[in-house]
Formats: C-alpha cells, sequence, structure tokens
C-alpha cells in the first residue's frame, strides 16, 4: 500500500513538473517573441528619428538664423502676406490664380534672406508660390519666381 501512494505520488509530482515545463517554455516562448517585436520596433524607430534628423538638418540649413532684427523682419512680412487674406486681393500678387476663385495664404516658409515659399489655398485649387522680396520705404515688395496650381 505504501508503494502505491509513493508511486502515485511519484507520477502525480511527474505530471505537474511536465505540465509546468510545457507552460512555462510557453511562456518562454511568448516572451522572446515581445522582445524581438520591441527591438524591431526599436530599429524602425531608430531608422525613422536618423532620416528625420537628416530632414530636420536640411531644412535647418536652408533657414534664417534668427536675431531679434531678423525675427521683427519676418513678422512684418508674414503679417503683410496674411494681409492678402483679409484684404482678398492675393490674385493681385499672383497673375496665373483663376480670377473667380478666392484664395488664402495658409503656410509661409522663409527660404533666406531673400526668398519666400508661400502655400495658398482656394475653393477647387491650391498651390505653391516661390517669392523674392525686398524692403521698400512703404514695407516689403514681393515678386513672384515662379507659381504652381493644383486642382483640389
Amino acid at each position: 500500500m505504501k508503494f502505491k501512494i509513493v508511486f502515485y505520488l511519484f507520477l502525480f509530482v511527474c505530471i505537474i513538473l511536465f505540465f509546468q515545463l510545457i507552460n512555462t517554455n510557453k511562456i518562454l516562448n511568448h516572451q522572446d517573441r515581445l522582445i524581438q517585436n520591441q527591438n524591431s520596433l526599436q530599429i524602425r524607430l531608430k531608422d525613422s528619428l536618423a532620416s528625420l534628423k537628416q530632414t530636420l538638418a536640411v531644412q535647418n540649413f536652408f533657414s534664417l538664423k534668427e536675431s531679434d532684427k531678423i525675427a521683427l523682419e519676418i513678422d512684418a512680412i508674414k503679417s503683410q502676406l496674411l494681409s492678402y487674406n483679409t484684404k482678398g486681393d492675393l490674385n493681385l500678387l499672383i497673375n496665373l490664380l483663376p480670377q473667380n476663385e478666392r484664395f488664402l495664404v495658409d503656410n509661409i516658409q522663409f527660404v533666406n534672406g531673400e526668398w519666400i515659399l508661400i502655400g495658398f489655398r482656394g475653393d477647387k485649387h491650391w498651390g505653391q508660390a516661390f517669392l523674392t522680396y525686398k524692403k521698400v520705404a512703404k514695407g516689403f515688395e514681393f515678386k513672384v519666381v515662379n507659381t504652381v496650381i493644383n486642382n483640389l
């Protein structure tokens, strides 16, 4: 009788250990997959970050280093360009725009001390314009170098 009890206890312990081994193996495999997924995500994020840093380096190369004088000038130029929105006469600045549509300036990007890129949008069209500017007595004078107009 003692032998049967010891044998059944031994068998029971072996079965528990067997299930514990299988369960632990499944848990470890699952954790390994999670770690590999995290590592691949981390690698992709590092690549994306490197790409963004490279893009930012290019953007910083083609941007103005702002001093107080340049910052005031940039604010004045932006306000003069945005005044075309309130007046509704962006067509006077950019001649290629359709006459029966009102366009609003929505993006302004300064390239350097003489060039500006603007983005504008209307009801049926949107586009960009490449402008040069120079300071005159009453503000700034803009000259359109090139314009691209697209349909929505």
